[in-house]
C-alpha cells in the first residue's frame, strides 16, 4: 500500500504507540517531510516516503553514551568502555529502505514496524558493513555458550521434535556372496600332448589286408626245447672263455701260390 505525505505523521503516531516505552513524536523535529520519533535517552527513529510513496526509507540516530558512575570499579570501567565501543555513536545513523507495495496490501505501519526489528538492535551493536548484523552473531554465541555449559549440542537444543520417537533405521540387507567360478580345465599345450605310440610292423599287424589283433609272442623260456638251447649256449660260451687270447690274435699265414710248370716246346 502506498503512503502519502499526509499519512506520514499519522503512521508515525501508530509506530510510537506500537513500540511502547518512552517513544514519542519529536516536537522539535524539522518539517522536512519525514517523521521523527525520539526516546527519553536521546535515541531517534525517522522515516520518509520515497518513489511516490511506494518505498519508505528508515534510519536511526545514535545518542550520547551514558556517563560512568563515580564509584565504578576497574571491572565496571572496562565493561563500560566495551559497551561504548560497540554501540552506535552519538549523531551517527544507520538506515534501511523497504518496499511498501505487497501482494497482501499490508498497512504501511505494519511493514515499517517489521523493518525496525533489524534497525533497533544497531543502537547497542553498530554494524561494521552493509548487511552486517552483529546482534545475530552475539545471539548465536550466547546460545552456544549456554548449550556448552549444559552439555547439550545446539542442534538438539533448538530441535522442537526432541520428544518425538525416533524410528531406528533398518539395517542394510547383507549382500549375497558371489558364487565361486568353476575351475577351468588346464590347457594342454602342444608340447605336452600325448605322443602317438609306434605302430607295430606291417607284417605283424596286417596280413593280406586283414587286420589281426596283436598278441604277445610266447617268451623263449616257454617254448619247447628252450632248456636245451640254453644249455648249449652256456657250453659254447664256456669253451670260448677257455681258449687263450693268442688264438684270437693269430694272424693267418699266407700261402704262396702254386706255380704251374711251363710246357716245354717239342
Amino acid at each position: 500500500m502506498l503512503i502519502t505525505d499526509a499519512a506520514v505523521r499519522e503512521t508515525a503516531a501508530t509506530l510510537a504507540q506500537n513500540l511502547g516505552g518512552d517513544w514519542t513524536l519529536d516536537p522539535e523535529a524539522p518539517a522536512d517531510g519525514a517523521a521523527h520519533l525520539i526516546y527519553s535517552d536521546g535515541r531517534a527513529i525517522s522515516f520518509r516516503p520515497i518513489f511516490g510513496g511506494a518505498t519508505v526509507q528508515l534510519w536511526i540516530t545514535g545518542n550520547a553514551a551514558p556517563p560512568l558512575p563515580d564509584d565504578a570499579t576497574p571491572a565496571d570501567q572496562a565493561a563500560h568502555e566495551a559497551r561504548v565501543a560497540a554501540r552506535l555513536p552519538e549523531s551517527h545513523r544507520y538506515n534501511k529502505a523497504t518496499i511498501l507495495v505487497t501482494e497482501e496490501e499490508e498497512d504501511p505501519a505494519v511493514i515499517i514496524l517489521r523493518t525496525l526489528e533489524d534497525l533497533l538492535p544497531a543502537f547497542d551493536y553498530k554494524p561494521r558493513y552493509v548487511g552486517h548484523r552483529p546482534w545475530i552473531d552475539l545471539f548465536d554465541n550466547a546460545l552456544a555458550a549456554v548449550t556448552a555449559e549444559r552439555g547439550t549440542p545446539p542442534a538438539a537444543a533448538t530441535n522442537p521434535d526432541d520428544g518425538a520417537a525416533v524410528e531406528p533405521e533398518p539395517e542394510p540387507a547383507p549382500e549375497p556372496e558371489p558364487e565361486p567360478e568353476p575351475d577351468a580345465e588346464p590347457e594342454v599345450s602342444s608340447a605336452t600332448e600325448e605322443e602317438p605310440q609306434p605302430q607295430a610292423p606291417a607284417e605283424d599287424s596286417q596280413a593280406d589286408g586283414v587286420s589281426t589283433p596283436a598278441t604277445e609272442p610266447p617268451s623263449e623260456d616257454d617254448r619247447p626245447g628252450a632248456d636245451a638251447r640254453h644249455e648249449a649256449d652256456s657250453n659254447a660260451s664256456d669253451q670260448e672263455a677257455e681258449q687263450p687270447e693268442t688264438t684270437t690274435n693269430r694272424r693267418p699265414r699266407k700261402r704262396a701260390p702254386r706255380r704251374r710248370p711251363k710246357a716245354s716246346a717239342t
